[in-house]
């Protein structure tokens, strides 16, 4: 195979940056949209029927007033058991999701 020429490149002496810097101001106030109860139900299913959960799983739960991190073991009715056995109610619950 033959040898090909060298390119020519051109040195670069100043910064190129193309994005641009923005700012967006609301006077909407945004809502919290709380998902329906059969959401909240469907979302802790799916929890517990992952192949990640054996006996514990850890979870943020968005509730009413916090967010709290806590590892669920199981499930009774209308309440979610923690492993310091706590009983969470799932009608406060405003949303639910797996910590890795």
């Amino acid at each position: 195979m033959n040898k090909l020429p060298n390119l020519f490149t051109n040195t670069f002496d100043k910064k190129i940056d193309n994005s641009q810097e923005y700012t967006t101001i609301s006077t909407e106030e945004k809502k919290i949209i709380k998902p329906s109860k059969y959401e909240i139900n469907k979302k802790i299913d799916y929890i517990f029927k992952s192949t990640d959960y054996i006996y514990k799983i850890k979870v943020n739960i968005t509730l009413k007033d916090k967010d709290i991190t806590c590892t669920l073991i199981g499930k009774t009715g209308n309440k979610l058991i923690t492993i310091d056995n706590k009983l969470i109610n799932i009608n406060d619950i405003i949303d639910i999701k797996k910590v890795n």
